[in-house]
């Protein structure tokens, strides 16, 4: 029984009434032995209740089961809160919302995981830092359930300007800079001089703050107008060909070490040779050397921004794409541009944004109508076909497939660029494969029919491409989910965890959380926790 605050003492004995309405004599030297518990209300509190509520206040509480309470003023200016925003750390910000002291009782894990639509698993591991939550829908679901201030967000750019760190607050904004060839070169110079100084921790609180909607399309567009090249006369000579060439030389080194991930000493080696590149074009005049020395940055930029992308520093990845288009531009390979548009649009694929990049692609597809290769076309039609697949389009789909199978089969290898010569038969079926993956969530027939494709690649990818394989079987292990196979799918990912976790590839470890997150459902078989904790040992080595 739940006593309330009305008592009235008499000699011996204390008449307490009771949250039902009666009243009950209690002898007074019981009472004062009691532990005096009482509810924020008053209320006393009866022995046998282990909440923190009495009755009235746990029934006024029930409101709050399908969703957040209503706010006190104040509440966002709370000191709890300032670290969070400060490091832009959604997951630390979820934990300072639970504790803050304005709300009237506590709220448990299980509670705001129900809020959000997750379990308490994935919520402690969210609020722990083990998952950082970098992906822009869940960042923005998590945003509109807790009804955090527009004016507080740190990672979307469509809403009201948002307050940075002056660590990171730095770094140029390349989608306001003018596209012409000099200004490009600088953009590139600013970037990677601001990037090469930055701290790690500056560098993962902004790895969320990415573009999109028309704030990332819209800039996107000036790949499409005519170029301003370089003056004829500039303070230092032209590029050699003895320079050409050793930049090449090392932009494949550099290359190579992109397959190792995204951290550490090959990422800051990519962004020296690429600022030192670039304050070597900003002084050199316009001529067919410096045009192919432009390609080069445009290379250098594409695989900085790959390996931060690996690496979870979005924000990073996707000035560093749109650097690596621009400098494109500027050496005229507009093919080569378009396949960094191409990248960009994976990126806003695993952000949850298929719509933009599904525009990105169709972007790249306009720009290159005339003079795209057989091989490029089938690279955009996949990626174009990766839209539909998240947005489950089927006949558009199967639509964008055919036409990539068509302009494959047309190709000659001897006329493609050697860039694309990564885009073999066995990429192309992966590619095909793991998108009949994601069609299969919105239409689980075309399951088989991409554990067909993936098979494919697997037989035909070559065992140096060994990041490829992984990526490949983790996808075939997520096919066999879809069909009901939890076993068979712990089986694969357990032969390739020793191999993930000499990678060190942050993108690998996504794959495998996403496998987490979809096994969840199979969590009571044995097999399935035992690879859950192995996969959650590897992503917090």
């Amino acid at each position: 029984m739940h006593q309330v605050n009305r008592q009235v003492a008499t000699s011996d004995y204390t008449v307490n009434t009771l949250s039902d309405g009666s009243e009950a004599m209690e002898p007074v030297g019981l009472r004062q032995a009691r532990s005096g518990r009482a509810c924020s209300c008053g209320a006393l509190l009866a022995a046998d209740n282990s909440d923190r509520l009495c009755h009235r206040c746990r029934r006024n509480a029930r409101q709050e089961i399908f969703g957040p309470p209503p706010l006190p003023d104040g509440f966002w200016d709370h000191p709890v809160l300032s670290e969070p925003f400060a490091d832009q750390d959604m997951g630390a910000l979820i934990a300072a919302y639970r504790h803050h002291p304005g709300h009237p009782h506590r709220i448990t894990q299980d509670r705001m995981a129900s809020w959000l639509g997750i379990s308490q698993a994935q919520l402690s591991r969210y609020e722990n830092g083990e998952n950082p939550i970098d992906r822009m829908d869940r960042l923005k679901h998590f945003a509109e359930v807790l009804a955090v201030p527009a004016e507080r967000l740190w990672f979307d750019r469509n809403g009201p300007p948002r307050p940075r760190g002056p660590e990171s607050s730095t770094a140029p904004d390349v989608f306001l800079a003018s596209w012409d060839a000099l200004s490009t070169a600088r953009s590139v110079e600013e970037v990677t001089r601001s990037d090469l100084t930055l701290s790690r921790r500056a560098a993962l609180t902004g790895a969320a703050a990415v573009a999109v909607g028309p704030s990332l399309v819209e800039p996107m567009q000036h790949w499409l107008t005519p170029l301003q090249p370089l003056a004829k006369w500039a303070p230092s000579g032209a590029v050699s060909e003895d320079e050409l060439a050793a930049m090449r030389t090392v932009a494949d080194g550099l290359r190579g070490w992109s397959n190792g991930g995204g951290a550490g000493l090959a990422r800051k080696a990519v962004l020296g040779q690429l600022n030192e590149l670039s304050e070597r074009l900003r002084r050199a005049p316009d001529s067919p050397t410096t045009q192919q020395a432009f390609f080069v940055g445009a290379d250098l930029a594409k695989i900085a921004a790959g390996m931060s992308w690996d690496a979870g520093l979005h924000d990073s990845a996707q000035r560093y794409y749109v650097l690596a288009v621009r400098m494109a531009k500027a050496s005229r390979n507009e093919p080569f541009g378009a396949m960094c548009l191409a990248s960009m649009a994976r990126q806003m694929f695993d952000l949850g944004r298929p719509e933009d990049g599904l525009e990105l692609v169709q972007l790249a597809q306009y720009g290159t109508r005339r003079g795209a290769t057989p091989t490029l076309r089938s690279v955009l039609h996949t990626r174009e076909a990766w839209a539909y697949a998240l947005l489950g389009r089927v006949q558009e789909f199967h639509r964008a497939v055919g036409h990539a199978q068509e302009c494959f089969a047309a190709r000659d290898r001897g006329q493609e660029p050697h860039w694309l010569a990564s885009f073999d038969e066995a990429e192309m079926e992966g590619v095909i494969g793991a998108r009949l993956r994601d069609l299969a969530k919105h239409d689980p027939t075309q399951a088989p029919l991409a554990e067909r494709h993936i098979r494919r690649a697997l037989a035909l990818r070559h065992p140096s491409r060994v990041r490829n394989r992984v990526f490949d079987v983790i996808g075939l292990a997520r096919t066999r989910l879809a069909t009901g196979e939890p076993e068979a799918a712990c089986e694969l990912i357990q032969s390739v965890l020793p191999t993930v976790a000499r990678l060190r590839s942050g993108r690998v470890r996504r794959k495998l959380q996403d496998f987490v997150t979809e096994s969840a459902h199979y969590r009571q078989l044995h097999a399935v926790r035992e690879v859950q904790d192995a996969i959650r040992v590897i992503r917090s080595a």
